[in-house]
């Protein structure tokens, strides 16, 4: 018999509300506990995860080997590939005769240690090339042999740790033990006729129900179809089937709902208070975005931080090792040494023919080099040694500041992008606050004026990047070198974007140039919802043009700015298509330089390292200019 709980609310709950609401909080809890089993279920029965505990179903090269001793030959080890296995998609056959592994000779070896040669048990994982080379005798019909190699990729499994990360990472497991933990927290609160819990419970059911819908339809196209596309005939029993156990589950989700808007008011205790509904308000509309922000933007970026965390190759057949902060420990390593200048004749420092001074090595730099003469060349490759990035001559003295990197491209590469975002949005923010403040002043034709003041923004970057590399050619058919000779301004052609000549400069101006109207749009919109009055007060009290602007434009203007410097801040970080298309790969910027490392080296894991510091990088400077410029308050 069902225990009626006293009143707790307007009216008391007759037997069969408490039988109810007993069936809902216990429907909450079910589907929380529903949760973890998925979680689990899913992870214990991932194809990939069971390769890492069980290993792949046909592991190393995929070769048998069976000893011959037929009589008056001698004898020899016949190879014997499994299907499915390595060994067989790389062209060995079943009959040929092994001779060599790794170019050492097999034939006088028993067949254990033949076994044992191609298992390579003893060879650790970092020390693993994933690929044995194998050589053979192979027969022909007229009784002789031809001798071939066949270099066969291992089937290895991965870890069990990358196994793990690369399914499910830990943005969705969290996700999901969350949800859950909450729908059992909530279904517990529920049993207390907390009115509070009711409206969430309501509005949880609201999302189950169009979460079940989404899902149904989903199950309909992608079984039907036999995937997200397809060209075989829709398969209407195969999608129904599937799609039922969706629309099955609507069923208490409605009635639940709908039960629970009808006495919400009648039998739950308590008082909501403004924020509260606020708040449940606030989640309610922010749930679809965070659900496409999760899928879209948390999970790849997640799998791009796990990536960092491994060596893995673009298009390699390897399984990755983790190798954990290995990847950021190089591409941050630096080290601060001082060298002296070598002396000319005179006494003086040396010279190169573009001006710059010649610098001796750094004590650092020998014992960089000392360190490679004693290692054996399988650690020469592994070791990343420290390299000049840079040389700042110092103030006093002959000597010189030098910074060396275990990766001096990259730190030339940070330094190149923040030398570029700096100049380039400090320059646009100027010169696209004149204009904007010029073409929102009144004149004729001062529409026309706006269009045309966009049409460098809608040219693509890339070609204008092509346009610019012609205007700036580095020989007399540049036509800004033409248009300089011919005013006498310079007696030679200059080379703009040569790595002696003002590369830097060449490509800021054509950055400038393109996206200064895009910040004098941003500008504009916030320059015509100042309201004129104040201009005409600040007037009659005898404040100047400049006295106004200090006054009132600019304060009136910082959240303008603020988001204005945000959104080309993140551009100028991201800048690609400019040092693609004007420089070469040895004066890149840090997107050019992932794209270099991923596409040029197939360093994937290295990559994703690089692409993680972009993203740590555009994150800073969007706190800091959030912080500083306070547009949280506005």
């Amino acid at each position: 018999m069902t225990l009626i709980p006293p009143a707790v609310g307007r009216r008391r709950p007759s037997e069969q509300e408490v039988i109810a609401v007993e069936l809902i909080s216990g429907l909450l809890m079910i589907i929380g506990l529903f949760a973890f089993a998925y979680l689990f279920y899913a992870i214990a029965t991932n194809d990939t995860i069971r390769e890492a505990t069980q290993g792949p179903e046909v592991p190393g090269v995929g070769l048998n080997v069976v000893y011959k001793s037929p009589e008056g030959e001698e004898p020899y080890f016949e190879l014997r590939p499994i299907e499915g296995g390595q060994a067989g998609a790389s062209g060995i056959k079943e009959g040929d005769r092994l001779v060599s592994i790794d170019g050492e000779d097999v034939r006088s070896m028993s067949l254990a240690e033949v076994q044992a040669r191609l298992e390579e048990k003893d060879v650790s994982r970092e020390e693993d090339d994933f690929e044995i080379t194998i050589g053979f005798l192979r027969p022909k019909p007229d009784g002789t042999f031809s001798q071939e190699e066949r270099v066969v990729p291992k089937n290895i499994a991965p870890t069990l740790t990358i196994a793990y990360l690369k399914s499910f990472g830990f943005v969705v497991p969290l996700v999901v033990i969350g949800l859950g933990a909450l729908l059992i927290r909530l279904g517990n609160r529920l049993r207390r006729y907390d009115i509070v819990a009711a409206r969430w419970a309501i509005v949880v059911f609201l999302w189950l129900m169009i979460g079940a819908v989404v899902g149904a339809i989903w199950a309909f196209w992608v079984n039907g179809k036999g995937g997200l596309v397809g060209n075989a005939p829709f398969n209407y029993g195969k999608a129904i089937s599937h799609a039922v156990p969706f629309l099955l589950a609507i069923i208490p989700f409605a009635l639940s709902y709908r039960w629970l808007s009808r006495v919400i008011d009648e039998i739950f205790e308590g008082d909501e208070s403004l924020m509260s509904r606020q708040t449940r308000f606030a989640w309610t509309l922010l749930v679809p975005t965070l659900t496409v922000l999760i899928l879209v933007a948390a999970r790849p970026l997640e799998q791009t931080f796990i990536k960092s965390l491994t060596d893995d190759e673009f298009s390699a057949n390897r399984p990755a090792r983790l190798i954990w902060f290995d990847n950021y420990t190089r591409l941050l390593s630096f080290k601060l040494t001082t060298v002296e200048c070598k002396k000319d004749d005179s006494g003086k420092c040396a010279r190169s023919p573009n001006g710059s001074i010649v610098w001796q090595t750094s004590s650092v730099e020998e014992q960089e080099r000392n360190k490679l003469r004693e290692m054996s060349s399988a650690e020469r490759k592994r070791y990343a040694r420290y390299s000049e990035v840079s040389t700042l001559a110092l103030p006093f003295g002959d000597k010189g500041l030098r910074i060396l990197g275990k990766d001096p491209t990259f730190l030339n590469a940070v330094g190149n992008t923040l030398k570029f975002t700096v100049a380039s949005v400090i320059l646009e923010l100027l010169l696209g606050l004149i204009i904007a403040m010029a073409v929102n002043s009144r004149f004729k034709g001062r529409g026309l004026m706006r269009a045309a003041m966009l049409v460098p923004w809608a040219i693509p970057t890339v070609v204008s990047a092509v346009l610019w590399s012609v205007i700036l050619r580095g020989d007399q058919t540049g036509i800004f070198n033409k248009l300089l000779m011919d005013l006498g301004l310079i007696s030679k052609p200059q080379q703009w974007f040569s790595a002696n000549g003002p590369w830097m400069a060449s490509i800021i101006a054509v950055d400038v140039w393109k996206t200064a109207p895009f910040m004098a749009l941003l500008l504009l919109a916030g320059l015509q919802v100042i309201p004129g009055d104040l201009y005409e007060a600040a007037a009659v009290d005898g404040a100047s043009k400049v006295r106004q602007f200090f006054s009132i434009t600019l304060p009136m203007l910082r959240p303008t700015i603020a988001v204005a410097l945000i959104f080309r801040t993140l551009d100028a970080l991201r800048v690609f298509d400019v040092f693609q298309v004007l420089l070469d790969t040895t004066r890149p910027s840090m997107a050019t330089y992932n794209y270099n490392r991923l596409v040029l080296t197939r360093s994937d894991g290295y990559a994703s390292a690089v692409g993680v510091m972009i993203f740590i990088l555009i994150f800073i400077f969007t706190v800091l200019y959030v912080r500083f410029v306070r547009i949280e308050r506005e």
